[in-house]
């Protein structure tokens, strides 16, 4: 059974208001759009303070049997909560059928079909007769299992920097090979169309060894336009500002463009010159495109950080960037001090804006760690916080109840504020002078985003997840999550993440002093520990690919790769060539979604390892067989007697003979071809020639 959720009188009743937007501007003139929102929205005197009550603030708690404990604040509720599941490997929008029905008098449920080292994402939903009232999701889990590897991610850096910000650049690139992340590096000119830009990108993916799965924008890199925001245009702006009310109308900044690969964007249709900044302006041929929604599902994990015109900060874009980066690389070396609570500051208790923080926030510290009664500015120069939302009327470079840019800029050296939801009008439009959303990150925050308008669906970070996924599911979200269409948001070439997209959210310090051995065939790693953490796992990296794979996996399957001394020793002694072994703190984290293994950076060491039986086998004969590992199906053996015939055997690890080849190499060198079935794995290599054998084991990626 899929879930259909029941659309809500509520929801109804919301669209209804907004389609009637425009028409209740003109007739009562209003130039506050704060004024027209309270009319709108506080219609139905039931839903005051709609951001908290259209929400199941939910929490996880990891119990000892390996079950799940969800937790919602308990009130009595005449009706039921209804709950749903969709495991880690299901589709975005396809839920169970109903997992459990729990009365309104109740405020937990557990989950015994949960397994420690499982994951998976919640849906609760309140429901009252026919409807639905409120929703909450959370990806909850219980000791889930480490995962080392995340994907393929492209650097689009900024061509000014390459020179000014080497250095910086060059430990990005490290930190994120630690990390799990294959690196792809682009630059891109100031003066240079998107178009061009895009092609690049799309260009290149299919000629890399792991597929990027995500973007990472560093500075000023040209942004694309898009869209038909105007009362007589596709949507109204998402901030409401029609014209008459702002004029915010016209085409947006829409880095989503760099993203959605398959979608064909138009720049021939759209005339719109009502908007009061001219970079709004969208006219046929222009470098503007006319789309207003994404034409496709973005493919690309998309974050960046640009700091170009923003005057209020006393330094240039370029060391702003560098300083953006130092924070970033400190903050990945669990180097940053933070406390785990979250911050809610609501200035539009008559919107549903502030859902954003209320659905996200206590997945991630837990329900009574979620403060919604303290000022602003005032809690986070005075205290550490790590999330924090914040929404009321604004500008672009000012929301009120909560501050304005130069609060940001004057404030910087006392702001203490990992990650921050902003929510208002006019700063969503980020490539503006002094934008709101940049001046939270160049003040110290690694992360902003404009959310609520669309809501934005974060929870998975809970769980270790880096903050790119939460951005994509965000902007290809269409009608599977509630309340979050806030003035037709849904889908915007707007809805773009500021910062990093690689960030997760809680990190663990990596280990020290990682040194490597050899001898006899058997490898020795030894290291020093910066924290108390619960363990170590040990890899072998492919540096062609950026993977990880458990030591034990690829070289003995029956050891293991896992020890909680600061030692490893690696018995299986039957290969011989240079390995790159990775050792990767792991600390058991706890946060409001569970628990799950938490992996520090790599620590890298290369290393010669000779297995000491093959060595007195070969020492009659000089042959050598490469490369190894091979990830090509192809073999070069050298050292082969020439014009003499010998015979070359693949065995696979069981010992059994898959290929025999034999050959008479003209200059004592052949190249062998390996059938095309031949899986990964490790194989023997035999050659027989003039009663001498030669026995190599080698890898097969």
């Amino acid at each position: 059974m899929t879930l259909k959720l029941p659309t809500s009188n509520l929801i109804k009743k919301q669209s209804a208001y907004r389609a009637n937007a425009n028409y209740l501007k003109q007739f009562l003139g209003c130039k506050s759009l704060t004024i027209l929102f309270s009319i709108i929205f506080n219609f139905n005197l039931l839903y005051s303070q709609v951001a908290k009550t259209q929400v199941v603030q939910l929490e996880s708690k990891a119990n000892t049997d390996g079950t799940i404990t969800l937790k919602w604040p308990a009130e009595n509720y005449t009706g039921n909560y209804v709950i749903y599941k969709r495991d880690a490997n299901q589709n975005i929008g396809t839920w169970s059928g109903i997992l459990a029905t729990v009365a309104g008098s109740n405020s937990n449920w557990t989950d015994a079909t949960m397994k420690s080292g499982m994951e998976r994402e919640y849906l609760v939903a309140k429901v009252n007769g026919n409807n639905t009232e409120a929703l909450g999701y959370i990806m909850a889990g219980n000791k889930t299992v480490a995962k080392p590897n995340i994907g393929g991610i492209i650097l689009l850096i900024d061509s000014s920097y390459i020179i000014a910000l080497k250095n910086e650049i060059n430990i990005l690139k490290s930190d994120l090979t630690a990390a799990g992340w294959k690196v792809y590096v682009q630059f891109a000119g100031r003066s240079e169309k998107a178009d061009v830009i895009k092609s690049r990108i799309a260009g290149s993916l299919d000629k890399m060894s792991i597929r990027a799965r995500a973007l990472y924008i560093i500075g000023h890199v040209p942004v694309p336009y898009s869209g038909y925001f105007s009362s007589s245009g596709d949507r109204p702006p998402p901030d409401g500002h029609v014209e008459g009310s702002g004029n915010h109308t016209g085409a947006w900044p829409a880095d989503v463009y760099y993203g959605d690969l398959n979608g064909i964007y138009t720049d021939r249709i759209v005339d719109c010159t009502t908007g009061g900044d001219t970079r709004n302006h969208n006219k046929p041929n222009d470098g503007k495109f006319d789309q207003s929604v994404t034409v496709e599902n973005i493919e690309l994990e998309i974050g960046r950080v640009d700091f170009y015109d923003m005057p209020a900060f006393s330094t240039n874009d370029t060391q702003m960037v560098k300083d953006y980066l130092n924070r970033v690389h400190d903050w990945r070396l669990g180097q940053t001090p933070f406390v785990s609570r979250a911050l809610i500051d609501n200035n539009f208790t008559g919107l549903n804006l502030a859902s954003s923080g209320y659905h996200n926030l206590p997945t991630f510290v837990g329900i009574d760690s979620v403060f919604d009664t303290r000022d602003y500015f005032q809690s986070q120069t005075t205290g550490n916080y790590l999330w924090s939302y914040g929404c009321g009327a604004g500008s672009y470079t000012s929301c009120s109840g909560i501050g304005t840019s130069t609060d940001f800029a004057t404030n910087q050296s006392k702001f203490s504020n990992i990650f921050t939801m902003l929510a208002g009008s006019f700063f969503g439009d980020w490539d503006s002078k002094n934008n709101l959303l940049r001046s939270s990150i160049a003040a110290g925050s690694l992360n902003c985003m404009w959310a609520g308008i669309p809501k934005w669906y974060l929870h998975h970070m809970g769980l270790g997840s880096h903050i790119g996924l939460g951005a994509k599911i965000t902007q290809n979200n269409e009608n599977q999550y509630f309340n979050g269409n806030f003035n037709g948001s849904w889908r915007g070439v707007f809805i773009a993440l500021m910062g990093d997209p690689s960030i997760q959210m809680i990190p663990v310090q990596p280990v020290s002093n990682l040194s490597a051995s050899s001898k006899n065939g058997i490898v020795t790693l030894n290291w020093s520990s910066a924290e108390n953490v619960d363990g170590y796992y040990i890899y072998l990296h492919d540096t062609t690919t950026g993977e990880f794979t458990l030591a034990s996996a690829l070289r003995c399957p029956n050891s293991v790769s896992y020890t909680t001394d600061t030692s490893y020793t690696d018995n299986c002694n039957w290969t011989t060539g240079n390995f790159r072994y990775a050792v990767r703190a792991m600390k058991l984290t706890t946060t409001g979604s569970g628990s799950y293994e938490n992996l520090s950076l790599a620590k890298f060491v290369n290393i010669d390892n000779v297995n000491a039986v093959e060595s007195v086998k070969n020492t009659e004969i000089n042959i050598r067989v490469s490369p190894n590992p091979t990830i090509d199906k192809t073999l070069n053996v050298n050292g082969l007697i020439s014009n003499f015939t010998s015979e070359i055997k693949l065995f696979d690890i069981q010992g059994k003979a898959i290929k025999i080849w034999e050959v008479n190499p003209l200059n004592g060198s052949i190249k062998l071809d390996l059938p095309s079935n031949t899986a990964a794995g490790v194989y023997q290599v035999q050659v027989i020639q003039n009663q001498l054998q030669f026995t190599q084991s080698v890898i097969i990626q």
